[in-house]
């Protein structure tokens, strides 16, 4: 009843304090609960209190205290009872113990102060993060709580907002960068080689217990120097083991075997027998013409190695080169387009005759015959005029110009009419007329393309091989004949060599060639015609870029005229006497480009993945039963197998 008319008797003090603007303050042995209540009603704010919180309020003030200050108070008040204020995204605070508001608390920012909980994390750039949560315990909170492991370059602290204040201070006077560099100048050794061995040296033994690799390592090829760079106590321990590694390789034997990994040994053994002879001579006018040492260089292609017999400083030399020759290369893909439109359209309107008297008549023999046409009116009407003997052997005269007839009839195209008989005395008569109008509309779209190395040839041929007469004999008499024939490649072929130069920039020496079957030379012919387009050019383009190569637009319009002089210029009646062909041919015909760098296993498997994916959704759209996953899981995944 007692603690009832306390509380009481403060509440209404504070009542008639807030009208005032403010409170004042004055709480003598009050339960905790009853104090965060009446902040609550000051303040306006929801408070969650955990069963477990309890506690004893003592606080006296002189003066009227505000809602925001009212709240920085009782957040004080929380922390001497061990309790603490977790506010959620809700805008409702939580009460509960200190060490279990910890794992509630949010991330700390510039306008949070006072006693309210916070978690920060700091990141740890120099020094060990365990050593830093070591340090950091005695200055954290009962209420509070700290996280740190190895190998995570953070510590995250949980604590009072004022108190984080003054734990950044410590952790921004330990995480300080103490670590020196020092030079070590390499006399035996090359600087890759020993930037390597320390690497492995300091991960193998660590320092103190420690198996980390404790010293950064930077060979710098040029000055034949390694840069060390870690804390002093451990440069003072390994700095005397790898000068005693190099020392000691001063004794190594005058035999060195060095594997190549990306080069090959006939490419780099010529540069070095270069470097040899300069040496050589170097070394004989320093002593007066005669060499202080032999110096032999062999390869073995079996394991891509070459083997170096010279003095120990003259290896170092030459391995030094060997390291900065044997790097891997990049490599360029390179896709081209070919894109060519063309429109052909012929027309052929010609008249042929023949008119022939017999033995006692006295008309005379007439023919109007034209080499571009077909059939052939003498063959047909030779066929005719032979009587057939009933000789049924085909070397008969009969039967070779019905064969010749029949020939003529076979290089026909278009439309032919015509019509043919004989005179009571013998003569003969024929007329054929042969019409022929074509069009012709080819739209050729190839997409070649190849990868090749930086500075490596590469080509890519896609068509046939056809035969060329290059030559024919006939003996006497047309015995033992024989022919020379040739093939030669006919349909889209790409020949290119990169070479990539800063900015991603590559330099291509393209050669790309277009051909195809226009068809024989005639119709009584059996040479062939190819159409051939080429291109060989060197370009500068940027990594993606695409580039135009060249084109070619052309219009060819040719008229022949085959006629019979005077009458065929006859007006009209000249039609009869002259054989007229018209042929129109347009051609766009246009190559572009574009290259991409591959660097790495990583560009390599995008762009692969991307050709695999466009192959797949061909086949899906064509409803091919072969699937490429199985191809790949059967037949290229040969892991599997046993």
């Amino acid at each position: 009843m007692k603690k009832l008319i306390l509380s009481l008797f403060v509440f209404l003090s504070c009542s008639a304090n807030a009208q005032q603007g403010g409170i004042t303050l004055n709480y003598r042995d009050a339960e905790l609960k009853s104090f965060i209540e009446d902040v609550a009603i000051e303040t306006r704010k929801t408070f969650i209190i955990d069963p477990l919180v309890a506690g004893k309020v003592n606080l006296i003030s002189s003066e009227p205290i505000t809602g925001n200050a009212l709240y920085e108070t009782m957040l004080s008040v929380l922390k001497v009872n061990g309790m603490a204020a977790v506010p959620s995204a809700n805008g409702v605070i939580k009460i509960t113990k200190g060490e279990l508001a910890s794992t509630g608390a949010g991330l700390s920012s510039n306008n949070i102060t006072g006693d309210q909980l916070v978690t920060r994390v700091f990141s740890i750039r120099y020094v060990d993060p365990v050593m830093v949560f070591n340090a950091l315990k005695p200055y954290v909170a009962a209420s509070g709580n700290v996280y740190g492991r190895e190998g995570l370059p953070v510590v995250i602290v949980t604590d009072t907002a004022d108190n984080l204040v003054r734990i950044s201070n410590v952790v921004a006077n330990i995480d300080v960068d103490q670590a020196e560099v020092r030079t070590l100048n390499l006399k035996h050794t090359s600087p890759v080689e020993m930037a390597e061995i320390t690497k492995e040296l300091t991960a193998q033994f660590g320092y103190n217990g420690d198996n980390r690799s404790l010293i950064q390592a930077i060979p710098v090829k040029g000055s034949r120097s390694l840069i060390l760079k870690g804390m002093p106590e451990v440069l003072d321990q390994y700095v005397p083991i790898i000068s005693d590694i190099d020392n000691n390789n001063a004794s190594r034997g005058d035999m060195r075997l060095i594997r190549l990994r990306y080069a090959k040994t006939e490419n780099i053994l010529p540069v070095l027998q270069q470097l040899v002879n300069a040496i050589q001579n170097e070394n004989g006018e320093s002593t007066g013409g005669q060499a202080n040492s032999d110096i032999t260089i062999a390869e073995y292609t079996g394991t891509n190695s070459l083997v170096i017999n010279a003095a120990p400083e003259i290896q170092q030399r030459l391995a030094e080169v060997i390291e900065q020759l044997d790097i891997p290369r990049d490599q360029v893909l390179v896709e081209a387009i070919v894109v060519e439109v063309s429109e052909n359209a012929s027309k052929e309107l010609g008249l042929q005759y023949v008119l022939a008297g017999g033995d006692s008549s006295n008309i005379p023999f007439t023919v109007a015959n034209y080499s571009n046409s077909a059939p052939n009116i003498l063959a047909a009407t030779g066929a005719i005029v032979v009587e057939d003997d009933g000789d049924n052997n085909s070397n008969s005269a009969s039967q070779i110009l019905k064969a010749a007839a029949v020939d003529s009839f076979l290089g026909l195209d278009g439309f032919a009419a015509g019509a043919a008989g004989r005179f009571s005395d013998g003569g003969v008569f024929g007329v054929i007329l042969n019409a022929l109008a074509t069009d012709t509309d080819s739209n050729i779209l190839s997409t070649p393309s190849v990868m090749a190395l930086d500075n490596e040839t590469a080509s890519f041929l896609a068509g046939q091989e056809i035969p060329i007469t290059t030559g024919e004999t006939l003996g006497a008499a047309n015995s033992n004949p024989f022919r020379t024939v040739e093939r030669k490649n006919v349909g889209i072929q790409l020949e290119i060599k990169p070479q990539i130069n800063d900015g991603n920039e590559i330099r291509l020496e393209i050669r790309q060639e277009v051909s195809s079957i226009s068809g024989p030379v005639s119709a009584i012919s059996t040479e062939l015609v190819t159409n051939k387009r080429e291109i060989q050019t060197t370009v500068r383009v940027t990594d993606g870029d695409v580039v135009v190569l060249g084109g070619l637009i052309e219009q060819n319009e040719r008229i022949s005229v085959d006629k019979i002089p005077l009458l065929g210029d006859i007006p009209v009646l000249g039609r009869a006497f002259r054989s007229e062909g018209k042929t129109r041919e347009s051609k766009n015909l246009m190559i572009f480009l574009r290259p991409t760098i591959v660097r790495n296993s990583s560009e390599m498997a995008d762009v692969t993945g991307q050709k695999f994916q466009y192959m797949r959704d061909r086949q899906i759209i064509s409803g091919s039963d072969l699937s490429l996953d199985d191809l790949m899981e059967n037949v290229l995944s040969s892991k599997d197998r046993d």
